[in-house]
């Protein structure tokens, strides 16, 4: 018989949540409804609101009369002059910005008015990325494939992208106090999610107490990605899907345990249906 432990913690987070619960609500209302780009980054979850009447506005094009319409914001949020823009040509704007996510552009807005220099540890050209850089122009984007960091004032302010891992931040975290340049004030902020970390921490503990893990998300979703890299730094018999259908039955052989944790971008139907699958044909 397979023994199948599932995270404690999976499904939406509650950004997402609240996301997907604002749209509903309006395609329930007979709203005509735009999103701006992914909603969340689920192509299962994205498809099902499509289904419902859902339409996406390419930002980066030009747009459709929306003068009739109403426009969502994305949980990751959009560049605020994007949103100056939709403000004026909408009938109605409704902005799902993760909470999370809009206190972190107040922050870095904060930190810059009192004169601090501005570093993000993310991802160039994520949503919430480029969000950010539209509350403070001059912010500085920093990872590990890009790990150089030029400064021209001694009070620095370093803050991370909310989906990216703790391990990473810390070591960018070292490379700027390391660094033989003395600041006469550096001021970290752990804007990291505290649902990611919760993940990342149930994430470690199910990759080394099992045979196999699987972790269930979109192929788009930073902090599916995440759980997928550090399950599979722990346990190489790791598999990232992102529905039952996406299943191989051949890595089950000779499995007698498997662990399930999911991106917050992840509908908790999805673990239902693959637990249902593996009960089926392994037990």
């Amino acid at each position: 018989m397979l023994r199948i432990e599932i995270a404690k913690d999976i499904g939406f987070c509650f950004g997402v949540k609240r996301a997907v619960d604002i749209v509903e609500e309006l395609l329930s209302n007979g709203e005509d409804l735009y999103i701006t780009g992914d909603l969340i980054h689920n192509e299962d979850e994205m498809l099902r609101l499509k289904s419902m009447g859902l339409k996406t506005l390419d930002v980066a094009n030009e747009w459709p009369d929306i003068s009739k319409s109403t426009v969502v914001i994305r949980a990751h949020g959009v560049p605020l002059g994007i949103l100056k823009e939709l403000q004026k040509r909408a009938k109605r704007v409704v902005n799902a910005t993760c909470t999370v996510v809009s206190a972190v552009g107040e922050l870095i807005k904060q930190e810059k008015n009192a004169g601090f220099e501005i570093f993000l540890y993310g991802r160039e050209r994520h949503a919430e990325v480029e969000y950010l850089k539209s509350v403070v122009g001059d912010l500085k984007v920093i990872n590990q494939e890009h790990p150089e960091f030029h400064f021209s004032s001694n009070k620095i302010a370093l803050f991370s992208q909310t989906t990216m891992g703790i391990d990473g931040f810390k070591e960018i975290s070292k490379k700027f106090l390391d660094d033989e340049k003395l600041f006469s004030s550096f001021h970290i902020h752990n804007t990291i999610c505290a649902v990611t970390l919760e993940r990342e921490r149930e994430v470690k503990k199910l990759a080394r107490s099992n045979d196999l893990c699987l972790i269930v998300g979109g192929k788009k979703s930073s902090n599916t990605k995440k759980l997928y890299e550090i399950a599979k730094s722990l346990n190489t018999n790791t598999h990232m899907i992102l529905n039952v259908s996406e299943i191989d039955e051949n890595w089950f052989d000779s499995i007698k345990s498997v662990g399930i944790c999911s991106g917050t971008s992840t509908p908790t139907r999805v673990i239902d249906e693959i637990v249902k699958r593996l009960r089926k044909f392994k037990n």
